[in-house]
Parts: C-alpha cells; sequence; structure tokens
C-alpha cells in the first residue's frame, strides 16, 4: 500500500467529497443532491486553493497536470455541441449535464489535487461496500424483480449495485497495490455475496474480471487462470443441465427476448428504423438527446417506450457519430492526464481493465447518462495521476514482471 497522507486543513473539504462520492453516485438522480455536491466540489477547490499557502511546508500538493486547460477546453466544446442538439432537435439540461458530469468531476478533482486523496479514494471504496452489505439483513436492501427477490443495497436498481461493487472492490484493491490482505480478501468475498445475490447478469462478468485482474497481479499465470475459467465453465454447463436456470436464479433461457429482458427487440428497432434511415446530416450529428426513446414509440406500439439501453447505439442515433467521438475523445483526454505526471507502473493494466468494464456495462445500458457507471471510471483514473510511484511500487512491479518470464530451459 502506498503512504497514508492525512488530509492538511485546507484539503478536508476535497478529502470528503471524495469519501462521499459512492452515496453521491446513488442519489445523483435527485437534484438536490447533485447540486449540492457540485458546490462541495467547487467549495473544496475554492477552500484548497486559497489556503495552500498558509499550509505546512511538507504538505505539498500533488503534481498538476499540463493537459487541465485542454480538459477545460474539451468540457466547454463538448457542452456546446449538447446545447445545440438540445436547442435545434431535443433534450433536457438534466441530460447534458448528466453527460458532462464526469468530465466535470475529473477536472474539479484535479483542480484540488492534495496528496490526501488517495486515502479518501480508498476508503470511499470500502465505505460503499460495507454499507451495502451492513443492508443485507433489512427488506430496505432487498427488492422484487419479476418472482425473484434480489439485493440492491442502498442503489435503486439491482445493476447498480453490481457494477458499484465492482468497481469499488477495484479501487480499494489498487489503492491497497493489490495485496491479498484480511481486509481485502473480507471485501472481496462481500462483493461476491452481494453480486450473486443481485442476480445481476452482466455483472457477474464485471466482477470476474475484477477478480481475475487481481489474481493476475498477485502472480497468477494465464494458463493457471485459463484452466480455472475451464473448469468454472464446465461446472456452470453440468449445473444448467442438471438445474432449471428459470427456478436457480431467475433467468428464462426459453428465447433470446427472454434472456436479454427484450434489449434484442430494441436494438433491432435503433438500428433497422434508426440508423439505417438516417441520412448523411443525422449520421454525422444524431437526432437529439431522445431520439432512442422517439424511434422506439414511432415503431413500436406496445404501450411502453425504451431508451435503447446500449450506450453505443445511444449515441448513435441521439448525437451521431460526431457525438459519439466528443465521448470517447473526453475519455482517451482523462487517460493522457492520468499518466502524464510521470510513469505509474503499480498502475500497469490498470486504466485497461476499468474501461473494459466500463464498456462491458455500455452493451446492455446508456452508461453514459448515469454519474453511477461514468464516475467510477473517472475515479480509477484520478487514482492513477494522484499516486505516484514509491520505491515500493517500482521494486514490488519489477518482482511480479520477473515472476511471469519464462524461466531459461538449459540442455
Amino acid at each position: 500500500m502506498n503512504k497514508i497522507v492525512l488530509p492538511t486543513f485546507f484539503a478536508a473539504p476535497a478529502f470528503l467529497a471524495l469519501c462521499l462520492k459512492s452515496g453521491v453516485d446513488a442519489a445523483f438522480e435527485v437534484n438536490v443532491v447533485k447540486y449540492f455536491y457540485f458546490a462541495l466540489l467547487l467549495f473544496a477547490v475554492f477552500f484548497l486553493r486559497t489556503g495552500r499557502g498558509f499550509s505546512r511546508p511538507d504538505a505539498n500538493p500533488a503534481q498538476a497536470s499540463v493537459l487541465q486547460p485542454t480538459l477545460w477546453i474539451y468540457v466547454a466544446a463538448y457542452f456546446s455541441f449538447l446545447v445545440m442538439l438540445m436547442m435545434l432537435l431535443n433534450g433536457n439540461p438534466q441530460q447534458i449535464f448528466k453527460i458532462v458530469s464526469p468530465f466535470l468531476f475529473f477536472g474539479l478533482i484535479l483542480a484540488s489535487a492534495d496528496r490526501s486523496l488517495p486515502l479518501a479514494i480508498g476508503l470511499g471504496a470500502a465505505l460503499n461496500i460495507l454499507a451495502n452489505a451492513a443492508l443485507l439483513p433489512f427488506e430496505y436492501g432487498w427488492t422484487y424483480w419479476g418472482g425473484v427477490h434480489t439485493f440492491k443495497g442502498f442503489y435503486l436498481f439491482k445493476t447498480d449495485l453490481s457494477y458499484s461493487l465492482a468497481t469499488s472492490l477495484l479501487i480499494y484493491a489498487a489503492w491497497r497495490r493489490y495485496k491479498p490482505s484480511p481486509d481485502l480478501l473480507v471485501l472481496a468475498l462481500l462483493s461476491v455475496a452481494m453480486v450473486v445475490l443481485a442476480n445481476s447478469r452482466m455483472n457477474y462478468l464485471t466482477l470476474a474480471l475484477v477478480l481475475v485482474f487481481i489474481a493476475f497481479k498477485n502472480g497468477a499465470r494465464p494458463a493457471v487462470l485459463a484452466g480455472y475459467a475451464v473448469f468454472l465453465g464446465l461446472v456452470v454447463g453440468l449445473a444448467a443441465v442438471l438445474y432449471d436456470p428459470n427456478k436457480f436464479l431467475g433467468f428464462d433461457t426459453s428465447n433470446v427476448t427472454s434472456l436479454t429482458q427484450g434489449r434484442d427487440r430494441i436494438f433491432e428497432v435503433m438500428v433497422k428504423y434508426g440508423l439505417a434511415n438516417y441520412g448523411p446530416i443525422e449520421l454525422l450529428f444524431g437526432r437529439g438527446l431522445f431520439a432512442d426513446f422517439e424511434l422506439y414509440a414511432e415503431n413500436v406500439s406496445d404501450g411502453v417506450v425504451h431508451g435503447a439501453h446500449n450506450d453505443y447505439l445511444y449515441q448513435l442515433v441521439s448525437q451521431g457519430i460526431f457525438g459519439l467521438a466528443m465521448n470517447l475523445g473526453g475519455w482517451y483526454l482523462l487517460h493522457r492526464i492520468a499518466f502524464s505526471a510521470g510513469p505509474r507502473r503499480w498502475a500497469s493494466g490498470l486504466a485497461f481493465i476499468a474501461f473494459t468494464l466500463y464498456f462491458v456495462q455500455g452493451m446492455s445500458m446508456t452508461v453514459s447518462l448515469f454519474a453511477l457507471k461514468t464516475w467510477p471510471l473517472a475515479t480509477v483514473l484520478l487514482l492513477i495521476h494522484l499516486s505516484p510511484d514509491s520505491s515500493e511500487d517500482t521494486a514490488a512491479e519489477s518482482a511480479r514482471q520477473s515472476q511471469r518470464k519464462p524461466k531459461p530451459s538449459w540442455g
């Protein structure tokens, strides 16, 4: 684990804001929570920068990024593009604010960077897992999804809980430098139990990716991990043959529509009646932020209007190729900033696995519209930027690299 640096008086608001991030994620749709949190972030920037001259000489801030001005230019450009879509086509300010919120969040924390903030990120991840686990004995943390009793924690939906647990475990493991300490093992067991009880299928995959990554960082060889994956696949296949998955996990595997919970029909509408009929201008700039709902309502008369349930389809039908490129460009910029302050050998592979979780989740829902999905990725990138390599980190990563190299054979 990297050296713990406690916050100074002037860094306390930024420290508190990061500790509370997961709770704000869960309640981000509540306007008063959303605006209060951004007010806290703005105050944290003002308080820290104003008081930094009075702080202790040894409490130096984390290294700022030379790309920080570029980030604000990007935010202004992306925000302006979305406002133009709203004015000329459709949309509302809440959608725009949610789409640009992870970049605002990253920029404000970057502006109030302090060496104590990695501790706040690690504590916030642990508190999120423990707070949800504390609701396991209480009915408040449970809900019915169809006929299945599923765990949701303090989130509104089981998918939100499961993705939050997977990313929180990844963040805490990274902060602990992946060491299999008792606290990390307890948090991992709690996360696995809650994701299984939540019965969120896509997040079985995201959590499995996190666990495999942690095992890999602890020296597990790819061949060994592949062997475990084959064994687990055989067990799951045997269970599927011997047991009725409809009763065992609440899965209805009788047809594609039931298995995907209707997403296959939604995807067909977005492509067949949307993108396939778009002209050059619509392909480039989309049909507005409500385009997915409009397409479904215009072409399906089942009495219920659904969104795209796929982030890539949503961005293409609503913002076009240009909007999708702007969004992906923003994440690329955040990645550049995360590694702009020097080497981060301890974080080797961390950004890749975090982006993989995000993009996998985007296959089944519109992640760009929810802070629950975008802010954890921004937090991982912040942790990387705020945590320079220590001598222990360099030595540990060198040892991992040497363990993975094949030993020469003689004879």
